[in-house]
């Protein structure tokens, strides 16, 4: 592994790691990871270093920028800077970067998934979120590199919610109350965090921890936001009211294909 994303921008390997310091040279080598094997704009790269607002000299900034990545990346086998007339692509194998990694681990345990093969897709995702240390990108100022980031983010957001599906639907439901009250403190707007944390308080026969979660929820959004829950959260609500056994409520989200019940 050389290139490390999620989290602080690093490179080297995984017992001798370099942090670059330069806020705008790890910008720009952001952006070349980002769109690796691909050629990327000089606008790009310039859009990425200077946030939309660049001084006079920028393309010739950005050369030194560059010239001080090659300097960097020589020692790496299989990476190189190729420039061209107007953008420069950075050749990596996807196998050397943790973002490429996280990506083919989790398309892998989404595939046991709807194979039907509940632990190993589990393992699968917990391999995955191993590979994170931050917020994806974190440490890189700008909102052009803020929005990249937002998006590999989401893919963070995405798998652990498949993940949580698969250990509740696995009968590890009590386990992940923990973890699944750390993520929701982290994204209390969340409604499928929150339905996973209600249905696993509820599973685990804590019915009235998982209705005082979900009028949590809906304080927050309706006093913050003006808006009611989503009517898969309303239908979970009425479930746990009504008492209905954990094992004939329909998981949150993409575990629902499986038709896989609640243990």
């Amino acid at each position: 592994m050389h290139f490390f994303i999620l989290g602080s921008l690093e490179v080297g390997s995984e017992d001798r790691r370099v942090r670059i310091t330069a806020p705008k040279q790890r910008a720009v080598l952001a952006a070349l990871l980002l769109g690796a094997n691909h050629e990327v704009p000089l606008e790009q790269l310039i859009s990425f270093a200077w946030d939309g607002r660049p001084p006079a000299a920028a393309q010739t900034t950005l050369q030194s920028y560059i010239y001080r990545l090659r300097q960097l990346l020589r020692p790496l086998p299989g990476a190189a800077l190729r420039t061209n007339i107007d953008s420069y692509m950075l050749e990596v194998n996807p196998a050397d970067t943790d973002l490429w990694d996280f990506r083919g681990q989790v398309e892998q345990a989404r595939e046991a998934a709807r194979l039907g093969k509940l632990e190993e897709s589990a393992q699968g995702l917990r391999r995955a979120m191993a590979l994170w240390r931050g917020g994806a990108l974190s440490g890189i100022p700008g909102e052009t590199v803020a929005q990249e980031a937002r998006v590999i983010d989401g893919e963070r957001i995405a798998a652990y919610e498949e993940l949580f599906d698969a250990e509740i639907a696995l009968g590890r439901a009590r386990q992940i109350i923990p973890e699944l009250h750390k993520v929701v403190s982290i994204h209390p707007y969340h409604e499928v965090f929150r339905a996973q944390l209600m249905l696993a308080l509820y599973a685990s026969g804590r019915q009235a921890e998982a209705l005082q979660n979900y009028a949590i929820i809906r304080h927050r959004l309706r006093d913050v936001l003006g808006i009611e829950p989503g009517q898969e959260l309303q239908q979970l609500h009425r479930s746990i009211l009504g008492q209905v056994p954990a094992a004939q409520i329909t998981p949150p989200t993409w575990m629902r294909a499986a038709q896989v019940p609640i243990g």
